[in-house]
């Protein structure tokens, strides 16, 4: 039998701390905007586009949870405090795509910076030929492109 994993601090890849750092920035503004949205929280379910910037983050938001599990199953320190803090950054941006306030550039800046570290994130990959477990890459370009599409259209939707 082999004795449970334990807690440990993995050797990242440059391109890794480059992802973590702009997104980061990104997940700054999404607490940032939340609570700015709780000082004065006036809610009213989004409508119009807003509602479809709102469903759809709110979907990459739910993906965020399941990733936790997936970091405790690895049992790596810097990837568990960044899936929280992740969790937190977005979450926060659905609560304030909830808001009735105006959010300025705050949608924009949030879905643009986390689409870039996902763009790193997929040159991550290939780079470092990176893998999770006994998951195929192919596994990874598949989820970290459901992202990109998902920031993507949140990013084509504040066009208008």
């Amino acid at each position: 039998m082999s004795s449970p994993k334990t807690w440990h601090v993995a050797k990242w890849h440059p391109l890794a701390w480059l992802e973590t750092g702009i997104k980061l920035v990104g997940l700054g503004i999404g607490v940032g905007t939340a609570v700015a949205t709780l000082a004065d929280p006036t809610f009213a379910f989004p409508t119009g586009l807003r509602l479809v910037q709102f469903v759809v983050l709110a979907l990459l938001s739910l993906g965020l949870v399941a990733a936790i599990l997936d970091r405790l199953a690895d049992r790596e320190l810097i990837a568990m405090a960044f899936v929280v803090l992740n969790n937190l950054g977005h979450w926060g941006m659905v609560l304030a795509l909830a808001s009735a306030q105006e959010l300025g550039n705050a949608v924009w800046l949030f879905a643009g910076l986390m689409l870039l570290g996902d763009l790193v994130k997929l040159w991550f990959i290939k780079v470092a030929n990176f893998t999770v477990r006994d998951f195929p890459q192919r596994t990874l370009y598949i989820l970290t492109g459901m992202y990109v599409v998902g920031y993507s259209l949140i990013l084509l939707l504040e066009l208008f």
